[in-house]
Formats: structure tokens, C-alpha cells, sequence
């Protein structure tokens, strides 16, 4: 403990397993009044929680004020400032964390880059699910799968419904869908599928998709197929049959009508180099 109360417990991983999501740093602290980081810019993504107190966050130039029951994201490279309040200075929960499945999993919550600040609706729940990150601590490869896995909890909470509104809701489903479609699209999915994992219905996420990407979720998974194909096409030796079912087409045929449509040449085509610039 140090004076006024002011405390910090944390632990920071000096070699970082290699999975999918692996935890860096995690920790609890009651800052002293006008305690803050940067400007600077972090290697992984950061997650804060704040319990009490009140402190301010700066992304790219626009200040936050947070409270009690906020939480904030820092994304690896960006310049942030962050500083407890003089008067009321926060208490706030911490994890730092990276891997390939980190920002897939990110893409399904609230945050953007636009909206690096949230109030989640877990609330205690989220605190629990860090403090429980922070037990499961330590330097051999078991305790890096368990914090690991306490980490999906706490994003797990982080995606649940957060009572948006509007164009905020609608980019979020789009980025839910489409996140499943990028996971899923080298087999047979259906439109249902994917608006199941976004939490919405089919028509929800018609309206979803047309307003962040433009264009409806079918439209949206032929294209990211066509896109995967034309990197088998131009990097594969795979046959153009074979790049079809790759990439979730069953009909060979139509993969060769779908592919024409998206780049106006068939396989055969574009893999002899008649490629779109």
C-alpha cells in the first residue's frame, strides 16, 4: 500500500507464449491523484476498467472523461494519454494482451476506433472476470492457456448487448457477421448462421451490412470468397476446381459465373495473368 490509500498489484509475462491470444500484463491499481501514462503509443491492445474515481483518456487528440463502471481500449500503435483525476482519481482493472485472434475478437465488441470507450453491462462481472485473469498469473505455458481463457471470458462479457442505439448497433452487427463470414467462408454457411452469431435477425442484418459495407450480407461473402480465391488463384498450384471448394463454392461452374461477375474474368483468366490491378 502506499500513501492515501494509493496501491498497484500487477504482473507482466516477459516471454509471451505463442496462441492465439495471449495475455501480457494484467493488474488492479488505486492511482494518486493526477497519476497518468504517455503520451505513447503500446506494442498490444489494453483494456481498462475503472471501478472508482474518475480520470480522463486521450486517443488521437479527443479527450474522454471516465467514471465508475467505464472501460477503454487502447489499440497497439496508437499515441495515448491517460490520468487519474486530481481530486477523484480512478481505481482501475487492466489487461494488455495480443495474438492473431485478438483483434477478430475485438471486432465483435462495441469498440471502434471511432468509440475507444464504453460502459459495459457486465459491470461486476467484468471486474470478477479481470481479477480472476490476474489469479490465473504465472510464467509456465498451463498458467498462459488459463489466463488465456479467463481473457475470452472478459471479452466474451465485453459483446454482450451494451443498449446501442441506431448506427453505432447496426456497424456492430456488420462487424459481428462479417467476422463470423471471414471465419467460416471456406465452408456452406447461410445468411442465418451468420445473423444468429451477430444476435439479430436475418433482416437486421440486411440493414446491418447495407449501411457499413454497403451491399447485403450474401453479396458481402461471395465477394470475400472471390477475394481468398484470387490469392489461391495467383499463390496456389491448386486446380480451379479445388480453389472453388476452397473457398466454399460446391458448384464449380457457378464459382466461375460468381468469379466473372466480381472480376470480370473467369479463373483460368485471371490465374494466366489477365489480373485486375
Amino acid at each position: 500500500m502506499g500513501m492515501g490509500g494509493d496501491f498497484k498489484h500487477s504482473f507482466k509475462i516477459e516471454e509471451r507464449a505463442e496462441l492465439a491470444l495471449t495475455v501480457y500484463n494484467v493488474g488492479f491499481q488505486k492511482c494518486p491523484s493526477g497519476y497518468g501514462w504517455g503520451p505513447g503509443v503500446r506494442d498490444h491492445f489494453l483494456i481498462h476498467y475503472v471501478v472508482s474515481g474518475k480520470g480522463i483518456y486521450d486517443n488521437g487528440g479527443r479527450t474522454f472523461v471516465l467514471q465508475k463502471g467505464e472501460t477503454f481500449l487502447v489499440r497497439p500503435e496508437e499515441i495515448v494519454y491517460y490520468r487519474a483525476d486530481e481530486e477523484e482519481p480512478w481505481e482501475y482493472y487492466w489487461v494488455g494482451f495480443s495474438g492473431p485472434a485478438a483483434a477478430l475478437l475485438l471486432a465483435q465488441t462495441p469498440f471502434t476506433r471511432q468509440h475507444p470507450v464504453l460502459r459495459p453491462a457486465a459491470g461486476e462481472r467484468l471486474r470478477q472476470a479481470l481479477l480472476d485473469i490476474y489469479k490465473a498469473r504465472g510464467t509456465d505455458y498451463p498458467s498462459a492457456v488459463r489466463m488465456a481463457g479467463y481473457l475470452q471470458a472478459a471479452l466474451g462479457l465485453l459483446m454482450e448487448p451494451q443498449g446501442e442505439r441506431g448506427e453505432e448497433a447496426l456497424s456492430l452487427y456488420a462487424r459481428r457477421g462479417s467476422a463470423y463470414m471471414q471465419q467460416n467462408y471456406s465452408r456452406s454457411i447461410s445468411v442465418e448462421e451468420a445473423a444468429r452469431q451477430a444476435g439479430v435477425s436475418r433482416s437486421c442484418l440486411y440493414r446491418a451490412f447495407r449501411a457499413e459495407f454497403g451491399c447485403s450480407p450474401s453479396a458481402y461473402l461471395t465477394r470475400y470468397r472471390i477475394q481468398r480465391a484470387c490469392q489461391l488463384l495467383r499463390y496456389s498450384g491448386l486446380s480451379v476446381g479445388e480453389v472453388a471448394a476452397s473457398v466454399g463454392f460446391e458448384d464449380r461452374l457457378y464459382f466461375s459465373r460468381a468469379f466473372r461477375r466480381e472480376t470480370g474474368y473467369s479463373p483460368t483468366e485471371y490465374r494466366n495473368g489477365r489480373q485486375l490491378p
